[in-house]
């Protein structure tokens, strides 16, 4: 389905500006964006084992996997409005709970309840960039700027914090600072809901689109993530470990800072397709770099190529989606988030038993063939 050719989800609407939307979810993330550099490295201090951190930072993904469908079909019925708000109290609490509690279940309540608030405010922050369908890969890009500026700061500025504190206090200031999400959400406007299909939930089926999302998930966003730490504390001595994740996934945020809305214009103009698959070809390279023992190099790549397909994917899913914005937003999700469950989970066993040059290299080819199949071939 072409971006022109989809009915506008608030007809006779005005397009509602995406700095509000933008400021809530930004602010909603950094407590999860800041537990991948802090986890792996200071586990001791939550009472967990690696082997728990995998699962923790792949808990919220699973969750996600079945959240995504529900609540698109909830904010059919109530509108994004409504699910912001109470996706920015869920990402308060969660974040202030990591901090707070050292006790396994208490971190499970917390992971369980972040997977819902992201899945209510990716879909809803979705829902009021595409209000202007005709620009929708401008303000999504748009959006993604926001968040990277703010997500680029609070990693570099969280893992200060843990250098000067410790790994939990930082998680109960980010908690107090995350209530300004809910500000933010409180002063949105309405969107009218869109029309509710009659038929039931149901979960979606993958097509080649979330084939691609479930194997750069499980490739970038499970396994790399997870060991990612590690890398960098093997590789780079001349900074803290946590100080280095946490720069190298700050520089994510700020290549989203600057190619999120370029990208965003030429997908509007050309189609998200060609320079989708110029992006894929740069991060299968990077795990190769990875591979031939080329750690900052590759990392480097693959967070910069990672965070170009935050962009380029939501207008893909708009160009190819066969129902409403929210239900194609979250069929692709789903798949993605259901890689970026399994990756995690299983990063642990395979950092351990699996040397570092087979197992990138084994990513490597999976991307690769899941590129051609999934973005070149249409």
């Amino acid at each position: 389905m072409s971006a022109t050719a989809a009915p506008n989800p608030t007809p006779g609407a005005a397009p509602v500006g995406m700095a509000l939307p933008g400021l809530v979810i930004a602010i909603g993330m950094i407590g999860d964006t800041l537990l991948y550099a802090v986890l792996p490295l200071y586990h001791d201090q939550f009472g967990l084992s690696l082997a728990m951190v995998g699962v923790l930072l792949s808990l919220n993904r699973w969750i996600r996997l079945f959240a995504n469908s529900t609540v698109a079909h909830l904010g059919e019925r109530i509108g994004p409005h409504a699910l912001m708000i109470a996706a920015a109290v869920g990402s308060a609490v969660s974040t202030a709970t990591y901090g707070l509690v050292e006790d396994a279940t208490a971190q499970i309540f917390a992971r369980i309840l972040w997977g819902i608030s992201y899945a209510s405010l990716n879909l809803a922050t979705l829902a009021y960039a595409v209000s202007d369908r005709a620009n929708a890969g401008k303000r999504v890009g748009a959006s993604r700027a926001a968040i990277g500026l703010v997500q680029a700061a609070s990693l570099v500025g969280g893992a200060w914090i843990v250098l000067q504190l410790d790994a939990r206090s930082v998680f109960v200031i980010y908690g107090g600072l995350t209530l300004i999400s809910l500000a933010a959400a409180l002063m949105l406007p309405r969107l009218p809901p869109e029309p509710v299909a009659k038929r039931g939930f149901r979960l979606p089926v993958p097509h080649r689109l979330e084939v691609w999302g479930f194997v750069m998930g499980f490739s970038g966003d499970g396994v790399f993530l997870l060991t990612l730490a590690f890398l960098m504390k093997d590789s780079i001595t001349s900074v803290a470990a946590i100080m280095a994740t946490a720069m190298l996934l700050a520089l994510r945020w700020l290549v989203e800072v600057t190619t999120g809305p370029i990208g965003g214009w030429i997908g509007d103009r050309f189609g998200a397709q060609r320079i989708s698959i110029a992006n894929a070809a740069l991060l299968v390279g990077g795990f190769v770099l990875i591979a031939a023992d080329h750690e900052l190099l590759g990392a480097l790549l693959i967070v910069m190529t990672r965070g170009m397909f935050n962009t380029l994917i939501p207008v893909l899913v708009i160009e190819r989606g066969q129902g409403s914005v929210l239900s194609s937003q979250a069929s692709y999700s789903t798949w993605r988030d259901f890689g970026a469950a399994v990756g995690p989970l299983t990063a642990p066993w395979l950092f351990l038993n699996v040397p570092q040059t087979p197992l990138y290299a084994a990513l490597s080819l999976a991307l690769g063939t899941a590129a051609y199949f999934c973005l070149v071939r249409r």
